[in-house]
């Protein structure tokens, strides 16, 4: 067979990775949760053969599932692989003989049921004391929905029924998955939890984002029943027939990420951190990936604890990252999750004075609120966006 179209070497992309997560290659690793995470075991075995005097090309299954490994290992990191496009249309040729598509769509489907909380902390769960209490919904869903919708485009091209019945899984468990996205959201809702509701929110718009983009990207016709019951969910509450979508849930999630929250919005909150990336520190654990903004006291004080020195003071590394969230927070002065995190380490570090930000106006009242009324303030006006907003439809 000849060679497939391919993007990035596989032993580049491996360092890449190791770039960005060194942890997950330490000694001791493979015992732990993340050690037993499918792809951190795929870029485990990778690493060992390459350390081997032979070391074979890989087929093209298997450069797509160190890809699609290494992409969901990093999405969640300072520095995140770029495979997007690659696991998402180019490793989808259409000379793809029909076998090695179906290994690939068959691996979509299982990695839906991967625990994704081992490599992020930008999850939330469903509300306590219901059915979806320990359902996890991530933003790493978002990125199964775009390989996931990615095979069954590529699917189509295929006459053989065994490609047929493949696709059809794909719609099943797509529209599984949105549907366990409004369960999800309407619990934390019921129960009141504006807090989870904002985080779930930014999931949900991230995730139904990245779906109606792979949509665009294959030019899925306006018929096809993916394109016709998953497109602009959270966006557009109503179908074609003025039918109202999964109870107008997702529709409100998306619109509550764009919502004015106390002056910002989670829309605001959660770009794409790039002055976190400068400060290699924050690399060294998985306790300190960056979790949805802009609640982020509890990680000022986890990279306060992680990085001070023995004697319990400030280390350098405390004081890059306090540089690179000053500077950060100067740049994007309308948000305020960086301030959050500067509280969360002078929490721990009193003697940490915080100057020098020269377009924050308000960022001394911001340091100087307390976790729980900054908390409340967001809670509270987030119950009230969700009232009003279905009277927007």
């Amino acid at each position: 067979m000849a060679y497939l179209p391919r993007g990035i070497d596989p032993e580049l992309l491996s360092s890449q990775v190791k770039n960005t997560m060194p942890y997950l290659f330490e000694s001791g690793v493979e015992t732990t949760p993340l050690g037993h995470f499918p792809p951190a075991q795929v870029l485990k075995k990778y690493e060992v053969s390459l350390s081997s005097e032979v070391t074979e090309r890989l087929s093209h299954f298997e450069y797509f599932r160190l890809c699609v490994s290494a992409h969901y290992l990093t999405c969640g990191t300072p520095v995140p692989t770029d495979v997007d496009n690659q696991i998402r249309r180019k490793l989808w040729p259409a000379e793809l003989p029909l076998e090695v598509a179906l290994e690939m769509a068959q691996l979509v489907l299982e990695s839906r049921g991967w625990d994704f909380t081992q490599v992020s902390s930008r999850f939330t769960y469903g509300a306590l004391g219901t059915d979806w209490e320990k359902e996890a919904l991530s933003g790493h869903l978002g990125e199964w929905f775009t390989v996931a919708s990615a095979a069954y485009c590529a699917l189509k091209q295929y006459a053989d029924p065994l490609a047929q019945d493949k696709r059809k899984q794909l719609l099943e468990q797509i529209a599984a998955e949105v549907l366990r996205h409004s369960e999800i959201f309407g619990s934390l809702w019921r129960a009141k939890d504006g807090l989870n509701c904002l985080k779930a929110a930014a999931s949900i718009a991230h995730n139904f984002g990245d779906l109606d983009r792979v949509m665009d990207m294959w030019e899925l016709d306006i018929g096809d029943p993916l394109r016709l019951n998953f497109y602009k969910l959270g966006t557009t509450p109503f179908d074609p027939d003025k039918k109202l979508r999964y109870l107008g849930r997702l529709w409100v999630a998306g619109e509550l990420y764009k919502s004015s929250i106390e002056s910002g919005s989670m829309a605001f909150e959660n770009h794409r951190h790039f002055a976190l990336r400068k400060p290699r520190c924050l690399r060294q654990s998985p306790v300190l990936l960056i979790p949805t903004g802009p609640f982020f006291d509890d990680w000022g004080k986890r990279v306060a604890r992680s990085l001070m020195s023995p004697d319990g003071t400030p280390s350098e590394n405390t004081h890059e990252v306090v540089e690179a969230l000053k500077h950060g927070w100067d740049r994007l002065p309308k948000t305020v999750g960086y301030g959050r995190a500067l509280r969360g380490i002078t929490e721990v570090h009193p003697e940490i004075h915080i100057e020098g930000l020269t377009h924050v106006n308000n960022f001394r009242s911001v340091l100087e609120m307390p976790q729980e009324r900054f908390e409340k303030k967001w809670n509270d006006q987030a119950l009230r966006e969700m009232d009003d907003i279905p009277s927007r439809a």
